[in-house]
């Protein structure tokens, strides 16, 4: 029985359509998803829309439709980005369906049947942008949400039913304690812990004036609060037989919901008896030419557009390597094509293009023996992305690659292959041991970046004569193929893009 591994996105708001922001997460998922199914595991990929939210709701009537037609267009929507992208979800899971609603009353249920779920009566700020309540330290000098300060804060009194966060306050405690490694970046995980050594207090779960939502199974005159509802997604889609993926192994999410997972996420999960997710892994947030993304200044990046103008592989390739996961960046579409003309239009095919060229010299057909100090740095690349991959630090598994990529050019400019003229058996014996060398490093190359470039990459191992295997993907590239065919020299693998 093969290895399962579960990912998830974040939760996607479905008031407005997903931007480069949305993106970037869903990418550093879908690399992680591809990268395992590579190994051969068993991979549900989950993302999804929150629809029982009341900035839905709203944002349905100001378009002047019921929240349904709304919530069924927008979901619409969200799905095409994703698809338009590329992005290898397994499920695409909605907030409205019936399974989530019936799976969300079982898990309160159980909650309030273990004395954590209690009535009261809750008055406070709220923040309909954020649906959160907030406390005065959370607010601006002038009272308004630092996240989103064109909305009010709206101050409600009103019965709600809490969940007793305060009862797992040692215990999350001891959790962090035990898993040092449970949330990266490593700084984002201290602000989880130096908030929870401040003390908990309990949290409101449902709302008594929101009409659309999940009824309470104990009280049906109120509608869960969306937090409850929403993170129990990443278990809706695991029951009725897929149990098995249960915990996931690893969340995606933005730094500004990692105190929603890395707190109350674990408390409701230990209060309903499930195992925590393994890791969790916050993104940053990025800006775009050093400003916000806003719709008012026209700086919000349509990503399925921008692959369809640009390259799907440059706004990848950006993404990934102008600043570490996790960490605040910023996004330059100038900066952009110069590392995509650097790294793919320039390294990498021309790379390919020597090999190509210099292959039909000796009629196509490439085999020898491989140059045993560009093996061990071969092997080692190999191993280094190994290990970087289980560290989900996908920036650096890049930079490896291209490291190596580098090897080979130098290597091809320290041989010389070009200026063995006389084609007797040892000068061809002496080129195709060369060309042999590239031939392993392209392979290795394309079967690394594969999770990133999947498109290109299996282009790449096609022109080389090869057609990839997901079975013991490792041991295989370290090994290698004994030969590669080479047909023609073919256009561009990637063509230099240019921007005045």
């Amino acid at each position: 029985m093969s290895q399962k591994f579960f990912v998830t996105t974040p939760i996607y708001y479905s008031n407005g359509v997903p931007h480069i922001g949305h993106a970037y997460a869903s990418i550093i998922a879908d690399i992680i998803a591809k990268y395992h199914r590579l190994l051969g595991e068993d991979v549900k990929f989950s993302t999804w829309v929150d629809e029982n939210s009341q900035k839905v709701v709203e944002t349905a009537e100001e378009a002047g439709m019921s929240v349904m037609q709304y919530a069924d267009i927008m979901a619409s929507k969200h799905q095409a980005v994703w698809d338009g992208l590329g992005i290898s979800y397994t499920d695409f899971i909605r907030t409205t369906e019936s399974r989530h609603k019936q799976f969300v009353q079982e898990v309160l249920q159980k909650s309030f049947d273990n004395w954590d779920i209690y009535e009261g009566m809750y008055e406070g700020k709220y923040c309909v942008g954020c649906e959160a309540f907030k406390k005065d330290s959370d607010l601006t000098e002038d009272g308004r949400c630092n996240d989103h300060p064109n909305k009010p804060i709206q101050v409600l009194k009103e019965k709600n039913y809490f969940f007793r966060l305060s009862k797992y306050e040692q215990q999350l405690s001891d959790f962090y304690t035990n898993n040092p490694s449970w949330i990266i970046p490593e700084n984002r995980f201290r602000e989880v812990i130096e908030f929870v050594k401040w003390g908990l207090e309990d949290f409101s779960v449902s709302r008594e004036t929101n009409r659309f939502g999940i009824p309470l199974p104990f009280d049906s005159t109120q509608v869960t609060y969306v937090w409850y509802d929403a993170l129990f997604n990443y278990l809706t889609v695991c029951q009725d037989g897929d149990e098995d993926f249960w915990p996931a192994n690893l969340h995606i999410v933005w730094k500004d919901i990692i105190r929603f997972h890395g707190i109350y996420w674990p408390a409701m999960l230990m209060s309903a008896g499930y195992s925590l997710p393994k890791q969790l892994l916050s993104t940053g947030h990025f800006t775009v030419d050093g400003q916000k993304m806003s719709k008012s200044i026209w700086n919000v990046i349509n990503p399925v557009d921008f692959c369809q103008e640009y390259s799907r592989d440059m706004m990848v390739l950006y993404l990934l390597t102008a600043f570490p996961v996790g960490e605040d960046g910023d996004f330059s579409l100038e900066k952009a094509i110069l590392i995509y003309n650097a790294k793919l239009a320039n390294n990498l095919w021309n790379l390919l293009n020597r090999f190509l060229v210099l292959s039909l010299k000796i009629g196509g057909q490439v085999n020898g023996l491989e140059d045993d100090i560009v093996a061990t740095e071969r092997v080692k690349s190999i191993l280094s992305v190994q290990k970087l991959y289980a560290q989900h630090d996908i920036k650096e598994v890049l930079q490896q690659v291209f490291f190596f990529s580098d090897v080979l050019n130098r290597y091809i400019d320290e041989t010389k292959p070009w200026t063995l003229k006389d084609m007797n058996d040892e000068t061809i014996q002496k080129l195709s041991n060369i060309l042999f060398t590239v031939g392993r490093g392209l392979e290795t190359i394309a079967l690394l970046l594969l999770p990133f470039f999947e498109e290109k990459m299996k282009e790449l191992l096609g022109r080389i004569g090869l057609h990839i295997s997901v079975e013991d993907l490792f041991n295989q590239i370290i090994q290698g193929s004994s030969q590669y065919t080479i047909a023609e020299k073919w256009e561009p693998l990637y063509t230099r893009i240019d921007k005045s």
